[in-house]
């Protein structure tokens, strides 16, 4: 019962640390969106996946999400990708024009975790 419990715990708590677009006009609020995207290292969204989660999505407010994420993304992809992959965390492929060799960096990371 116990593990039950935990299991329960830890699923409600994902559901509370996922990102949720703005739901106001604030252009501000979306480019901070956007940013806080690319941190996490989550491939940007296009226009159409945004609007289903805020159909009154404006192009303006696109416009913010999109300058955001190329910050975070920048600030993102300057990470050592070996260092991500030790520390066990997920990468998503957006560093792939930035650096070709992220990837295998990333993954000689993992490999090494696993060796210990």
């Amino acid at each position: 019962m116990k593990n039950y419990s935990v299991l329960i715990l830890g699923l409600l708590m994902v559901g509370c640390v996922q990102l949720q677009p703005p739901t106001g006009d604030d252009n501000q609020a979306w480019q901070e969106f956007g940013q806080a995207w690319a941190m996490k290292g989550y491939v940007i969204k296009d226009r159409s996946e945004l609007e289903q989660d805020t159909p009154s999505l404006s192009l303006a407010q696109y416009k913010q999400y999109q300058m955001g994420y190329a910050l975070g993304k920048e600030t993102y992809c300057q990470q050592d990708p070996f260092v991500l992959g030790l520390s066990g965390k997920i990468y998503y492929g957006i560093c792939q024009d930035v650096s070709r060799t992220y990837l295998e960096e990333y993954w000689r990371g993992k490999q090494s975790r696993a060796k210990r």
